[in-house]
């Protein structure tokens, strides 16, 4: 397909982000004084020097052409119900991070459903919180390994020499898809009698899984145990004013973080947007017979976050749970710019793995028929009478950080021309697409003048 652009030219700034490798490998180096110190190369943990963040990305005339020429390869409709007049329901955001700049925008403003897309905010919620649990060069890990009482009053759990070889596994995130394994081959056999198996970290696996295998239920227990086990103390108290429909639980809580972290605000009179409820979801047996999933959150609401998207311009189909592509723009730039590097790292990590199966998305497809990386969580869903297809991340492709979301619901063609066609096991069907068009082009023009 064609896809010409006019550009003006951009001049980046010194940039260093080296991306990570499908496969991570952190290496750890205990000493005997001081707690394990987790230590990674350049080329396999992503570090970050960016511009200073602006509140109001750069659009330029370039950003503008771009634009309206990116929305007139989609299918367009007069009559549509979105602001940009899309045929289908799609929002897209696609922003360059080296120089600030937005690219496209397309319905960015305009509420959808996120389906397990949420889950990459979960983990950087999970992470940011709960570093005692992973974070071997946290005074909080050290307290934690250190805890008789949380190992259930087994010596040899508390040792420094376990915790040692505890932390040198935590440390590589590609085995936190394996702990119960490790710890089942770990437990101390005296005299024939093995100790019970510690599961203090078992958590970390229910973590890989809610993001390398888009696991509902894992997502349900990560949601349950950040805010039984990790709260800071002050958050509650301090969240809890904002509005006369907060009510404090696992998914409130979570919803007040990803607004305060994303640099999210909405006036007093505004309905907010965020994750409603997680309690039943649908899922197919082995014999693809669909059946409900009743989750660790059942019951569990937050009536604040009641806004809704307007499925298929039909006036009485509405959905919840429902994020805008500005929405998960500014959760994948603030995550991009978190001072707390080891949580960034851990995050970018996991979220890079790259598995086939159901988290293997229109993104990490596109990345890997382009030899780029992609740092991103999708999801799919079926509801009503049509399906739910999101996929948000960082986007790193020729040596450029690129932040990329769509947000579609009943948008399969539109998705196509985005993305192009990929058979199950994520192999290409087609070469190219609009994404990919866009940003050769970009590139090229901002080399090239």
């Amino acid at each position: 397909m064609a896809f010409s652009l006019t550009s003006c030219r951009v001049a980046a700034p010194p940039l260093f982000f080296q991306p990570p490798t499908a496969t991570l490998d952190a290496t750890c180096t205990p000493t005997p004084a001081q707690p394990p110190t987790m230590t990674a190369s350049a080329t396999l943990l992503p570090t970050v020097t960016l511009p200073p963040p602006t509140i109001v990305p750069t659009i330029t005339p370039a950003s503008i052409e771009y634009n309206r020429m990116f929305l007139s390869a989609l299918p367009g409709a007069d009559a549509g119900c979105l602001p940009d007049k899309t045929e289908d329901d799609l929002g897209v955001y696609i922003y360059d991070l080296s120089v600030n700049q937005e690219l496209i925008s397309i319905n960015e403003d305009a509420p959808f459903q996120f389906a397990s897309a949420f889950k990459a905010p979960v983990l950087v919620y999970f992470l940011s919180r709960c570093k005692k649990y992973w974070d071997p060069e946290s005074p909080a890990w050290d307290s934690y390994i250190a805890d008789i009482e949380a190992a259930n009053n087994i010596e040899r759990y508390v040792t420094p020499e376990y915790r040692d070889q505890v932390a040198q596994y935590v440390a590589d995130v590609n085995n936190w898809g394996d702990m119960e394994r490790f710890f089942a081959a770990n437990r101390f056999d005296a005299n024939g009698v093995e100790d019970p198996i510690d599961q203090r970290f078992f958590v970390l696996g229910k973590a890989y899984s809610m993001i390398t295998r888009s696991n509902n239920f894992s997502t349900g227990d990560i949601l349950r145990f950040v805010y039984d086990n990790c709260q800071p103390e002050e958050s509650a108290a301090r969240l809890s004013s904002t509005r006369d429909c907060y009510q404090p639980n696992a998914i409130s809580q979570f919803n007040l973080w990803f607004n305060e972290f994303s640099n999210i605000e909405y006036r007093d009179d505004e309905i907010q947007r965020g994750l409603f409820k997680w309690d039943v979801v649908v899922e197919d047996d082995a014999n693809g017979k669909p059946y409900e999933v009743t989750l660790p959150t059942h019951g569990l609401k937050d009536k604040c976050a009641s806004q809704t998207a307007r499925l298929g311009c039909v006036s009485d189909i509405y959905g919840k749970n429902v994020w805008t592509a500005r929405d998960l723009f500014k959760f994948y730039k603030a995550l991009a710019y978190f001072d707390d590097d080891r949580a960034r790292a851990a995050a970018l990590g996991i979220l890079a793995i790259d598995k086939e199966g159901p988290a293997r998305g229109n993104l990490k497809n596109l990345a890997r028929k382009m030899g780029a990386t992609s740092m991103s969580k999708n999801g799919h869903a079926r509801f009503v009478h049509g399906s739910i297809n999101t996929d948000a991340g960082i986007f790193y492709y020729r040596d450029v950080p690129f932040i990329v979301v769509t947000l579609g619901y009943d948008a399969q063609s539109s998705l196509s021309l985005l993305y192009g066609d990929y058979a199950s096991d994520g192999s290409p069907l087609t070469d190219r697409s609009l994404i990919r068009d866009l940003l050769d082009a970009y590139l090229a023009s901002r080399a090239g003048g």
